[in-house]
């Protein structure tokens, strides 16, 4: 066996051993990484992560990227913290939501319980692949592919409707605004109303069978990246994310 196995056959133990007794085994720090984001400007969600040891200001790509909100650059924040350092996303945020869990009910502290498909399942799983993946390229705001995704998150609130199908697809949405590189591929989400926990949400993917979120996100091909958040009429909130290769913006 070696280093690398060793490693991840004790975090395994360490994992059971923690879940089957059931302790109350985060620390007053771990609780804070369950803290309610909403509300958080750029610069604030920034300097939290600082204090986490994150070099916060390298990873907040979209800081001057004037046409995005302040969520919207903490989107792109979020997802930069996966792929930097996942063993260190793992340990800080989501190993310490293991411990909130009653069988498929999430119990976030201080909000309303979340039923979930898969339970802890999902949440271990992520905990543990993330301890073995190395660390990814960082992803950099596209203003094309912001407005793609702006002009879905429009699409989506006018008809309430929550899917990837309208406006020709999602190709044909980026075309629109410049000319996509080899690959592109898009995630949405709906409901959260932060940028932390829309991530979270995406990366765990509890009910997705081949967690395409997770690889869209990880894969070490996409270098740019487009957000948008919009106001939905059924589901509060949608988050469009798409990825490309390479995007040229058209003039």
């Amino acid at each position: 066996m070696n280093y690398s196995s060793l490693s991840l056959a004790i975090a395994k133990i360490t994992l059971i051993v923690l879940l089957s007794i059931n302790p109350v085994f985060a620390q007053e720090r771990d609780s804070m990484h369950l803290q309610d984001f909403d509300g958080f400007s750029n610069l604030e969600y920034e300097a939290y992560l600082a204090e986490d040891g994150w070099p916060a200001e390298k990873l907040n790509t979209g800081k001057d990227a004037d046409y995005l909100s302040d969520d919207e650059k903490n989107l792109i924040l979020a997802m930069n913290l996966t792929r930097y350092d996942p063993p260190k996303y793992a340990k800080l945020y989501v190993f310490p939501r293991l411990q909130y869990f009653d069988g498929t009910l999430f119990r976030f502290p201080g909000r309303t319980p979340l039923r979930t498909r898969e339970g802890i399942e999902a949440v271990r799983e992520l905990y543990l692949e993330y301890l073995e993946t190395e660390p990814q390229p960082l992803l950099y705001p596209s203003k094309g592919l912001s407005k793609a995704s702006a002009d879905h998150a429009r699409y989506m609130k006018k008809t309430a409707t929550a899917s990837h199908e309208g406006m020709g697809g999602m190709s044909a949405r980026a075309s629109r605004h410049g000319q996509w590189i080899k690959g592109l591929s898009e995630n949405l989400h709906w409901g959260t109303t932060n940028a932390h926990e829309a991530i979270m949400s995406l990366m765990i993917d509890d009910g997705v069978k081949n967690r395409g979120h997770r690889k869209n996100q990880m894969d070490p091909s996409y270098r740019k990246v487009g957000v948008a958040i919009e106001e939905h009429p059924r589901m509060r909130r949608s988050y469009v994310i798409n990825f490309a290769v390479d995007f040229i913006d058209k003039e």
